[in-house]
């Protein structure tokens, strides 16, 4: 590790985001953040509403048509800080021993703690559970400068990112029309629908080929403001069992045998438990309803149903042996053998979150190893849980994808080494996911590390676990490809699609979460 410059100061920076969670016997609540608008929304409340703006209290009426109109009048502010380290709050020493390495090579660090303290019924601590402590060399006040000395430290064998941190959210005001008249303007507005709330035009899944909009019904008190990305945001407050009834059928198939359903619940529970405060601090919310988080579509017609089949796992969550609960990330399909946790993201390694064999004894293969790996993605018969195409996500369990010479192109963009020659120095984990390679360009070589960055360079991958056959043209220049991969996801955690076809054996969801995610325990909170 070399630095830019003999600073040697270490700064503490607290972000300590003080959210809405409260698991005392009857409450439960979360933020979960639903919906963004760019400055206006559509909305009805099909059995009325009260709401509450600008110190004025009425009523909306079944038939009303609402609109909200947002005008911004300061964007976000946010600092961007270089990060090179991401260690659980509880693990002092590791913390120690990064920052002095830092220093030792002249660098300017600081830390930033993640993340909050609460407690549960009878006074249980949940105290440094999802916690986290990230130890950065860089503070910027954009993006684009601490991107290249991300750029830089990557070239030298790290796994640095950029935390964007949120210091002040934008501000505006927030203007309520009923029936096109304006009933008052506020910076807040507060809507206490007497069953439903319906948004008009929900976007979700930017950034993913689905990417769409749609109407959606939501149940729970919903806050109007402006937020983080200068923009209008609706954050719902509901309970927290309430808000998992709806995670789960988005997340999983509905239709899922009731097994798959409860261990999602489980994992689903345990994601949002472990990492309040830390996912979006500073923004107002405890979570949000997209990929980033977990995806939740609000009230669907599953959502009942539901919440009855997994109500024998409330206030369950899985925990290390240390009691610290799990943050149980989960993933679509993972293609016959899960990924660690640390070859994903830059995070120490987590012994529960190693990934195994989802297989009912594991293979003699080291699917690390280039040629072992090919082989067992050629394998489309391999008698893996997630290879089943009765269940939802079988399909993904292998696939094919041709990056046609368009599509190249806008690869070499993206890297701008000039035209490639060669891809090489495949690093792959235990799952044969690649989160490492380099490309040779005529003008230089970049090496591209961290497995999703790899999905959405070349072209939104379901997997990195893929196989190339480059296609060159007569001067030996990359033109394309076509790819055979392997799963859906990052592959960390429970694989969704293995978990339907166990419960469809007629596995209970402990013994499907004992499966993914060994030497952990399984305990009840509230």
């Amino acid at each position: 590790m070399r630095g830019p410059a003999p600073a040697m100061a270490v700064f503490f920076v607290f972000i300590l985001f003080f959210g809405n969670l409260a698991l005392e016997a009857g409450e439960r609540q979360i933020l979960i953040k639903v919906a963004q608008y760019p400055n206006a929304i559509e909305f009805n409340c099909p059995n009325g509403a009260a709401w509450e703006l600008g110190g004025r209290k009425k009523w909306i009426k079944p038939s009303d048509k609402c609109k909200i109109e947002g005008t911004i009048v300061a964007s976000a502010l946010k600092r961007f800080h270089v990060i090179v380290a991401d260690i659980p709050f509880r693990d002092a020493p590791k913390t120690d021993e990064s920052v002095s390495a830092w220093k030792a090579a002249g660098w300017p660090v600081h830390t930033i703690v993640l993340g909050r303290e609460f407690s549960g019924p009878g006074g249980r601590s949940f105290a440094a559970d999802g916690r986290r402590t990230f130890v950065g060399v860089g503070i910027f006040g954009d993006f684009a400068s601490a991107g290249e000395l991300v750029a830089s430290l990557s070239e030298s064998g790290g796994s640095p990112f950029v935390h964007e941190e949120v210091v002040n959210l934008s501000q505006g005001r927030v203007t309520l029309k009923i029936n096109g008249e304006v009933q008052a303007v506020g910076q807040e507005l507060a809507l206490e629908p007497t069953q439903l709330i319906h948004l008009y035009k929900v976007e979700f899944a930017a950034g993913y080929p689905w990417h769409g909009f749609e109407d959606r019904d939501y149940r729970g008190r919903l806050l109007v403001r402006w937020g983080a990305h200068d923009a209008l945001d609706c954050v719902l407050q509901s309970d927290l069992d309430s808000v998992l009834a709806g995670i789960v059928p988005s997340e999983i198939s509905a239709k899922a045998d009731v097994g798959a359903l409860q261990a999602q619940a489980v994992a689903a529970r345990g994601e949002i438990m472990s990492s309040i405060g830390v996912n979006h601090a500073g923004e107002g919310f405890d979570t949000c309803s997209e990929q980033h988080c977990q995806v939740y579509g609000g009230e669907t017609p599953y959502v009942a149903s539901i919440a009855l089949k997994i109500a024998p796992t409330r206030g369950m969550v899985l925990a290390h042996q240390s009691g610290s609960i799990l943050d149980a990330v989960y993933a679509s399909n993972c293609g016959g053998h899960g990924e660690a946790n640390h070859l994903v993201w830059t995070t120490e390694p987590d012994p529960v979150l190693i990934g195994i064999w989802d297989t009912a004894a594991p293979l003699p293969l080291d699917l690390s190893e280039e040629e072992q790996a090919g082989r067992f993605i050629r394998n489309l018969a391999a008698d893996c849980f997630c290879n089943d195409p009765s269940v939802e996500g079988g399909d993904k369990f292998r696939w094919n994808k041709t990056i046609s010479a368009p599509d190249w192109k806008t690869v070499e963009s993206k890297l701008g080494i000039g035209r490639i020659k060669r891809v090489t120095d495949l690093a792959r984990g235990f799952s044969g996911r690649i989160y490492q390679m380099s490309f040779i360009g005529d003008q230089e070589t970049k090496t591209v590390k961290k497995e999703l960055t790899i999905r959405q360079l070349l072209g939104s991958l379901r997997s990195s676990c893929f196989i190339a056959a480059w296609k060159l043209d007569s001067a030996g220049y990359i033109v394309g490809a076509d790819l055979s991969g392997a799963g859906f996801g990052h592959g960390v955690g429970m694989c969704q699609t293995g978990a339907q076809a166990l419960a469809k054996r007629g596995w209970t969801f402990d013994r499907i979460l004992a499966h993914y995610y060994p030497g952990s325990l399984l305990k009840k909170w509230y």
